[in-house]
């Protein structure tokens, strides 16, 4: 239950006025699911497993939400958003206290929102934005967001809101000495809202700490009609040979973002001599039966050229999805996908999906629950 918490009545005395117009929310997430899949890669080869994962959807998280108004059309904003697993308790994202949000910000009506913090990448969010189930939360159904990266830390956003039309821009601190350039990031995105279209792009471009970059583009959108939404978009991905992401829970350049490297091959440690281009397309549809009842189905293909030493490869997954609403706050669902890869995908250990233990496909299904708060 999404909970308004008032402020202290000490602070209240002391701040008057100001208090009436401040609030902090405290909300949450859990997705649980029960999962089996087939050809997880063993010290005796590709076996199955059954397990108790996070969710389909989700990954579990409680935050706090605050906004104060100053008047004028301006207002003071931060999140504060922790990442854990509920199934042993353990904080999330490489450890990071607040690992999925962590930004203070100021909005105003006329000039815009200003965040600085750790935050979501802009290519990111547009594509959870389009996405059919938001990118997902199993690795065989957001294997895109490796592409991309996820979260970022030393982030300031500028965003603007015309009405349906909305721009965001992102640059995020490598804050290493000697070489502003070494781990920063830049993405641009923009965005067309209306009840039912939506429609954009956006682009990027990280750099590592020995000067490779990681360029990229996106574009698509979804249009819903009647009970019936339509999603597509296309990822265009290219990683420089020798492209390194820092370790994760360090400041090297580009940690605890997600970006998937491109400095290792089969044959070893920073053996690849190729640049690695993705091209990433994801269709899908939705189909409200019900009020309760929504059927997903996506289709997810990436064509990989330079994938090791020059070699191509292929990755591909379609999975489905049934959910029903037990409440406002609590659904059911089951889940069920399938993944291919081709070529140097089967050994590539820069997948974005990752190894099947020396198998070309894997079969995953899962049912699970999921509350909000």
């Amino acid at each position: 239950m999404r909970n308004k918490i008032g402020l202290l009545a000490a602070t209240a005395l002391a701040t008057g006025n100001a208090c009436a117009q401040s609030s902090v929310t405290l909300y949450g997430l859990i997705d649980a699911a029960i999962r089996y899949t087939t050809n997880q890669p063993t010290a005796n080869g590709p076996r199955s497993q059954v397990a108790v994962s996070e969710g389909a959807f989700n990954g579990g998280r409680w935050g706090l939400r605050g906004a104060e108004d100053l008047g004028a059309g301006r207002k003071a904003i931060f999140t504060l958003e922790n990442g854990f697993s509920y199934d042993t308790g353990k904080i999330g994202q490489q450890g990071q206290l607040f690992g999925r949000q962590a930004w203070l910000g100021m909005s105003d009506e006329t000039m815009g929102t200003v965040k600085v913090g750790r935050q979501y990448g802009l290519t990111y969010s547009f594509m959870a934005e389009v996405d059919p189930v938001f990118t997902g939360g199993f690795t065989e159904i957001l294997w895109e967001d490796s592409l991309t990266g996820l979260r970022f830390d030393n982030t300031v956003i500028y965003s603007k809101d015309w009405g349906r039309f909305a721009v965001n821009a992102q640059y995020s601190f490598g804050e290493q000495a000697g070489n502003a350039a070494r781990g920063r990031t830049v993405q641009l995105s923009s965005l067309y809202r209306d009840d039912r279209l939506t429609l954009g792009g956006a682009g990027q471009q990280s750099r590592d700490a020995n000067g490779n970059d990681l360029t990229l583009w996106t574009a698509g959108g979804k249009y819903a009609f009647g009970v019936v939404s339509l999603h597509a978009y296309y990822v265009d991905s290219r990683r420089d040979a020798g492209f390194i992401v820092g370790a994760s829970g360090t400041t090297a350049p580009l940690a605890n973002t997600s970006i998937g490297s491109n400095a290792n091959t089969v044959f070893g440690p920073n053996t690849q001599t190729s640049q690695r281009h993705d091209r990433a397309a994801i269709v899908g549809v939705g189909y409200q039966i019900s009020p309760a009842w929504r059927l997903t189905g996506t289709y997810m293909r990436d064509n990989v050229a330079g994938a090791s030493r020059g070699a191509s490869g292929l990755i591909q997954t379609a999975y489905v999805t049934a959910m029903y609403a037990l409440s406002k706050r609590t659904d059911v669902y089951v889940e069920a996908d399938r993944s291919w890869l081709g070529g140097a995908s089967v050994t590539d250990p820069n997948s974005p999906i990752g190894t099947f233990g020396g198998a070309s496909t894997r079969t995953g299904a899962a049912m699970g629950m999921r509350t909000r708060f």
